[in-house]
């Protein structure tokens, strides 16, 4: 490594781990991604889970960087582990390594030109559950050769960072090293169990929608904001069943629960339920498919984009999973 790439701190920590016999690549660079995964986290117990190693392996690897450091990189107290300050003048360093790691393998698995190896997407519940997998069985038979690695969180997973090198997302992405195909919008309603309905009523006002049972989120403030957006005002109390899972409020809904929101063509599959407030008219959630210009180019990422595009442009519901 060169000083420019990573500041004069590192090039003591690397001169040290190589003097003590450390001579393999990537094992001064997990002791360096061990010590970086701590600061983030705050504990080894997080640490260890982010990384998905053990909590010992984790222990051993910063215990191994402060051997051959020289230097005592955390501080041991009863809320867990605190950066010295010697470890914090070095964080800097460890984020650009783990930077030029990152990048390293993005452009290395964007010069493949092999269409076999491991393609990992991600996906939120309802896509990755109700309408990725028939695509992915398909893709599948056609090139058994590339393994799929499905993602399935409501959370934004990080394609810099190479959590996924494809992403089914329900925004427009922002970053500008991001290349995205926007796909077929979904239409949301309101949903409730007809038996609700015939018990309750349906609201024909935002009042009377606010003393029925709503189904809503726990800690995810999309709703909340969305609603803000089209002057309607809620708070999370206005939330009588509340869960970030998009499944639970959907099974919530079917039994008779209450009204939730969900999409148009996949509350349709289901009978028991009938769409309810019509007059709120709800944006449609765009749909797009994202993956990092750095990887465009790999055969087997591309490969799975094409046909990603090709399979959810017109009707994304079309082979809808039930």
């Amino acid at each position: 490594m060169c000083i420019d790439d990573y500041g004069y701190t590192h090039i003591i920590i690397e001169q040290k781990i190589i003097a003590n016999g450390y001579s393999n690549m990537n094992s001064k660079w997990e002791l360096v991604r061990s010590f970086l995964a701590v600061t983030q986290s705050g504990s080894l117990s997080a640490a260890a889970r982010q990384l998905g190693v053990s909590q010992p392996t984790l222990s051993r690897d910063i215990h191994a960087l402060e051997s051959n450091t020289g230097l005592n990189l955390f501080k041991r107290t009863t809320q867990g582990l605190e950066l010295t300050s010697e470890g914090s003048k070095l964080v800097e360093a460890a984020t650009q390594m783990s930077a030029a790691a990152d990048l390293f393998q993005r452009q290395a698995s964007g010069l493949s030109h092999e269409l076999q190896g491991d393609v990992r997407i991600s996906a939120n519940e309802i896509v990755g559950i109700y309408l990725l997998p028939p695509a992915i069985a398909a893709f599948s038979k056609q090139h058994p050769a590339v393994h799929v690695d499905i993602v399935i969180s409501n959370q934004v997973t990080s394609l810099s960072k190479r959590d996924a090198d494809i992403a089914l997302r329900m925004f427009r992405p922002s970053q500008p090293d991001l290349v995205a195909k926007r796909l077929a919008d979904m239409a949301l309603g309101f949903y409730a169990h007809k038996d609700y309905i015939n018990a309750h009523g349906e609201p024909t006002s935002m009042e009377q929608f606010q003393s029925h049972t709503v189904i809503g989120y726990d800690e995810d403030r999309g709703f909340i904001e969305g609603a803000a957006e089209l002057g309607y005002h809620l708070a999370r109390d206005n939330f009588a069943l509340r869960t970030d899972h998009l499944l639970a409020q959907i099974n919530l809904g079917r039994s008779g629960a209450g009204i939730f929101a969900t999409h148009v063509e996949l509350a349709r599959q289901w009978p028991e339920l009938v769409p309810v407030m019509q007059w709120v008219k709800l944006p449609a959630l765009q749909f797009w498919l994202v993956c990092h210009s750095d990887v465009q180019h790999n055969s087997r990422i591309r490969e799975l984009m094409l046909f990603l595009a090709d399979w959810f442009k017109d009707e994304p519901y079309r082979h809808c999973l039930l």
